[in-house]
């Protein structure tokens, strides 16, 4: 009789830790998808460095422009 409760209370105890691992396995789930790199964050990086890249050739153009300009103008250019 006492060793039935025993074996009740190791059930018991076993069944509570399947839901608390359970629980944080979901958690972790979730964790992963709210925070993965490779998500929507990462995505959302990527983009911010296209457009980096895309500013930063049309700056490099322009410069060119206002170079070739200004030497126009002056009969300088800028290594001289």
């Amino acid at each position: 009789m006492q060793e039935d409760k025993h074996i009740n209370n190791l059930y018991l105890k076993i069944a509570a830790l399947e839901r608390r691992i359970s629980k944080l396995e979901l958690g972790l789930e979730e964790h992963d998808r709210v925070i993965d790199p490779q998500g929507w964050i990462g995505e959302a990086f990527e983009r911010v460095y296209e457009d980096i890249d895309n500013l930063e050739t049309k700056l490099d153009s322009a410069n060119s422009k206002l170079d070739a300009i200004l030497q126009r103008l002056t009969g300088v250019s800028e290594g001289n």
